[in-house]
């Protein structure tokens, strides 16, 4: 089984503009670096952004079976807190699109709940979406300006012990508060509550050593390697000597391959993505079971997905 370990759906009103802009101006600085153009943040998010608009997520399992992709996990982001305010369509309500995307396409995605810890109420909204709507995990993105190992996480924290479910939390830089995304606040949170799986969403990006760190030495840290296809497509063998050293010194179940689809898909395509870790062109060498268990074997493993 093909597992894409962190996949994101797009609707309407699901963000505020603040945010849509901001987003459209760092994903078109990537763009224009990978493919030498000069596109702007406006025409960039007409072109390139618009058309991921998917909230029933149909579009998005012709593009699975095109890929060739079993399942998908999938989460959303909480931006309310982050100076954007409550988008037209609430967090709550997102999180149950997120959900009925799951029933409306069985077998194919694997819904976390998200929220900012900072709501009054998320742990009330947390023991909704588990077990009225029948989401598989909690998924916290602290870019949206708070810490991992901050007290106002604990009580998700305690009942994602208590109820044996995982944590994906975004790590690295690259969006807001780049400070509250370092891998070493997660690595600390993951300490205090070593019954609970945390697993580093896009491996600490440019802080990468600190979530290779956390994954080799704690026994309940893990880590995707999505946003690294920037990597592979300006430096393909550098990526692939990075992926060898992760496999080497934390071992391949702690690795899960992931696309954070849409946003990476100007980037590299998501099929081409793939491709890359099944059939890779270099060198460096993998071995067949290792592919497999990056590919999916690591995210059943985690996040309890059945055969």
């Amino acid at each position: 089984m093909i597992i894409d370990a962190e996949v994101h759906l797009v609707g309407s009103g699901w963000v505020r503009g603040k945010y849509v802009m901001a987003a459209a101006r760092a994903e078109s600085a990537k763009y224009n670096l990978a493919h030498k153009t000069n596109i702007t943040p406006e025409d960039y998010l007409d072109k390139y952004m618009r058309p991921f608009v998917d909230p029933t997520a149909d579009r998005l399992v012709e593009n699975m079976n095109q890929s060739g992709i079993d399942m998908s996990v999938i989460w959303n982001v909480d931006w309310a807190y982050a100076h954007t305010g409550e988008p037209r369509v609430t967090n709550r309500e997102q999180n149950r699109i997120f959900a009925d995307v799951a029933e409306r396409h069985p077998n194919r995605f694997w819904p976390f709940f998200a929220i900012d810890p900072r709501r009054p109420d998320a742990v009330e909204q947390f023991r909704e979406a588990i077990f009225d709507w029948g989401m598989k995990g909690l998924s916290l993105y602290p870019a949206a300006g708070f810490y991992a190992n901050d007290p106002v996480c604990f009580p998700l924290y305690e009942k994602c012990a208590e109820w044996k479910l995982p944590v994906i939390l975004g790590s690295g830089a690259g969006e807001a508060h780049w400070e509250c995304s370092q891998p070493m606040y997660i690595a600390s949170a993951a300490e205090m509550y070593p019954d609970v799986k945390f697993v580093m969403a896009h491996c600490g990006l440019e802080s990468w050593e600190q979530a290779l760190l956390a994954a080799r030495l704690l026994h309940n840290v893990y880590a995707d390697f999505s946003m690294h296809q920037w990597n592979l497509k300006m430096r393909p063998q550098r990526f692939y000597n990075w992926l060898r050293d992760m496999l080497d010194e934390a071992g391949p179940w702690k690795m899960m391959w992931a696309s954070d689809w849409p946003s990476q898909e100007n980037i590299i395509p998501r099929a081409e993505w793939l491709n890359a870790i099944k059939e890779p062109k270099t060198e460096v060498q993998f071995a067949s079971e290792e592919i497999e268990i990056m590919l999916g074997k690591a995210a059943q493993a985690v996040f309890g997905i059945p055969d």
